[in-house]
């Protein structure tokens, strides 16, 4: 059986097992008598590895893990991370013989959408090789792009290599194209951005705070750099103060889904157009509109 969802754990790297399906990565079922988000893991099937290891180190099943996407050659492609609260000694209690479903209580970081991974979906069979596919999205849609695109691109990989990319190395160019086509909110942007840096589904911040830990090395380019944006017109039309509220109100209501507090985010008291103007000039980036 080829398994879509791999659980690995973060202290060992050994894969915990893998799974044919998981219900509750959009933070909709919650055990609302102890306040953790819980996580089925649909018929879950522990590696011989790991049980081998809990039968050694007779310790709970509690710990900090991740849930790894994997594409049709089994290679993790994107993962998310999470800590398990079960304290379920399989050490005295056995290891379920078959497939079952696993239920997990956890404490969950970000939210995955449905939209997020029916793209992941596509990802499994072929990574992106052209421009703009997130383009036919709507905005929830290019959000879950951007996160699928940051997941891929940022993942601390635990156990598989994926063979399909390479390790990100400093572009010495100086000067990059950005088609601006498609660029209608905040999301779009940094998805825009991200394949000018670095081709299709490529990666260069998911917002003002990650963009500029980019600038300074690591995923692609070093500023200071040009970067010619084309058909800029459409993100003046678009990216106004309406737009920037907008997704401020978006990131509020996940992080209440969430549970967490409210957080600080740069006051949109300006076009998100100019703001994003600002930030580029301000990491020594020479925009050139076009």
């Amino acid at each position: 059986m080829t398994f879509p969802f791999v659980l690995l754990d973060d202290s060992t790297d050994l894969i915990i097992g893998h799974c044919t399906d998981i219900v509750g990565l959009d933070g909709t079922v919650i055990n609302l008598e102890e306040g953790y988000h819980q996580l089925i893991m649909k018929h879950f099937v522990f590696s011989h590895e790991f049980q081998q290891y809990i039968l050694q180190k007779k310790e709970p099943l509690s710990r900090y893990a991740y849930v790894g996407i994997l594409n049709k050659d089994d290679h993790t492609i994107g993962n998310y991370g999470f800590f398990i609260h079960d304290t379920i000694k399989y050490h005295k209690l056995g290891f379920p013989t078959l497939a079952s479903d696993l239920k997990l209580n956890v404490s969950i970081h970000r939210l995955i959408s449905a939209q997020e991974l029916q793209i992941w979906d596509q990802w499994r069979t072929a990574l992106p090789s052209e421009l703009n596919q997130w383009a036919n999205y709507d905005e929830n849609g290019r959000r879950a792009w951007l996160s699928v695109v940051k997941s891929h691109n940022n993942m601390n990989i635990a156990t598989e290599i994926v063979d399909n990319t390479t390790d990100i190395k400093e572009d010495q160019a100086k000067t990059f194209q950005m088609d601006g086509t498609y660029i209608t909110s905040y999301a779009s942007f940094f998805c825009a951005l991200g394949e000018a840096m670095n081709g299709p589904g490529g990666y260069y911040g998911s917002d003002f705070n990650s963009f500029i830990d980019c600038t300074y090395g690591g995923f692609g380019a070093n500023a200071p750099f040009t970067l010619m944006w084309a058909n800029h017109q459409v993100a003046r039309s678009y990216l106004d103060t309406k737009a920037w509220q907008r997704e401020t109100d978006w990131m509020r209501a996940e992080n209440e889904r969430l549970g967490e507090g409210d957080f600080e985010v740069e006051l949109g008291n300006r076009p998100l157009y100019d703001a994003i103007i600002e930030n580029l000039e301000r990491q020594g980036i020479a925009v050139i509109l076009q």
